[in-house]
């Protein structure tokens, strides 16, 4: 059984965010890839660029703390528990949610024009691979996911855990993945099906 936290179970939600991605992306029309669904609303492109955008630069700033953590553990099967507070903000980004938060503009997607949906599909797949080395790595050098506070890379006031890092960015994938499916619903209500050709 793998436990709730654990290294096997970071490495399981990074490799069904794969496939999550893959199953939705190709079913996706390109005359609604690339279409927002209201004014001042993201597209399905834009949703999966600020995840890989996002994501990117979580990767990087896990990367140089796990390179420089000297505490380990023995048991690599146990679970990293997140403290309340990261655990609660985990739970505020999952969705179905109510409440939307304002993107800073660093993590805005750029300009969809030059989007293409099978390449937009490789680099979250990429990305979610890199995250899976990382862990799987982190995993055989028996490193600590709870040991180690590091700095957020956006505000660096806050400090996480790596095991509240990868927690907050599945949550954070999920939640614009469905955001991504909302957007297609709105144009397949509005629109219908896209005609061939």
């Amino acid at each position: 059984m793998i436990l709730r936290y654990s290294f096997d179970w970071y490495i399981q939600q990074f490799a069904e965010a794969k496939e999550t991605a893959e199953d939705f992306l190709l079913s996706v029309d390109e005359a609604y890839f690339l279409k927002p669904p209201a004014q001042n609303r993201w597209c399905v492109a834009e949703c999966y660029h600020h995840l890989i955008k996002f994501g990117y630069i979580y990767h990087r700033n896990l990367s140089r703390a796990l390179q420089n953590s000297r505490k380990r553990i023995h048991n690599v099967d146990q679970s990293f528990r997140p403290r309340w507070l990261w655990k609660k903000a985990a739970d505020f980004f999952e969705p179905p949610y109510s409440f939307r938060l304002k993107t800073m503009s660093s993590m805005e997607p750029e300009v969809t024009a030059d989007y293409n949906r099978f390449e937009l599909l490789d680099e979250f797949m990429e990305l979610q691979d890199q995250f899976i080395a990382q862990l799987e790595h982190a995993k055989n050098e028996h490193i600590d996911l709870s040991g180690t506070k590091v700095s957020h890379p956006i505000a660096g006031f806050l400090k996480l855990t790596f095991s509240e890092y990868y927690l907050l960015t599945i949550a954070h994938q999920r939640r614009h993945h469905w955001q991504a499916e909302q957007t297609l619903s709105v144009l397949k209500e509005k629109y219908g099906k896209p005609h061939a050709g």
